[in-house]
């Protein structure tokens, strides 16, 4: 084949047998822009040039489907390469944990003033509204448009839309790989969390601080 040409043969993932085989990334260099996808038990070079636009950048273990190519030096190399799934399916254990993490707001809004579902809808709006905005930056992510920012998205999460933003984060794959957001997140979660169980109890919680601030300022005197 001559250098520089391009073998129009496609992979895709979820195929069988010799080059159609499962391809995915198995090594990947983001600041330097390239790696390497293994495709029928051979590893072929892909380039972040070589991506089709509009989509996110890879990561290792990335499902991808591609034209196989090869360089000016006849050396194989993935071209057109594409993204095979952008979403993901929300887990049976993912739906499991977010309703243990929505009892003790359900039971908070039974003590609260106003209707007894008056909690549940306003996250349930929020949610909403978090979900389509993880949706939309992740689209924002991958076209390379203007993104709304982490401080953002972080409000609308302790506003309440923290269940959508659960979701979102697993649907869309989107702000799952980067510890310093995901310790903001589940921070958040834990104020919820401890807000609803101090509701319950009376003002339990509240009342403990006070009296460790307290015994403090008594002790720094």
């Amino acid at each position: 084949m001559p250098a520089g040409t391009v073998e129009m043969t496609h992979h895709h993932i979820g195929s069988r047998g010799g080059a159609g085989a499962p391809c995915r990334i198995v090594e990947w260099h983001d600041a330097k822009g390239y790696g390497w996808i293994e495709a029928g038990g051979k590893r072929v070079f892909v380039h972040i040039k070589d991506f089709e636009p509009g989509q996110r950048r890879p990561v290792a273990g990335d499902a991808v489907s591609f034209t196989m190519g090869s360089d000016e030096q006849g050396r194989p190399r993935a071209k057109a390469v594409r993204l095979a799934k952008q979403e993901a399916k929300i887990g049976v254990g993912s739906w499991l944990a977010l309703a243990l993490l929505l009892v003790a707001p359900w039971l908070a809004g039974l003590f609260l003033p106003g209707p007894d579902w008056g909690v549940m809808a306003l996250m349930g709006v929020v949610s909403m509204i978090a979900w389509i905005t993880y949706q939309q930056d992740k689209q924002a992510a991958g076209a390379g448009r203007w993104r709304t920012s982490e401080s953002t998205l972080h409000l609308m999460e302790f506003l309440g839309g923290w269940p959508g933003a659960f979701l979102a984060q697993r649907r869309f794959r989107h702000k799952t790989r980067k510890p310093s957001y995901q310790a903001a997140f589940w921070g958040i979660v834990l104020i919820h969390q401890v807000a609803a169980v101090d509701v319950i109890s009376g003002g339990m919680i509240r009342r403990g601080l006070a009296e460790v601030v307290n015994s403090v300022e008594i002790r720094g005197r």
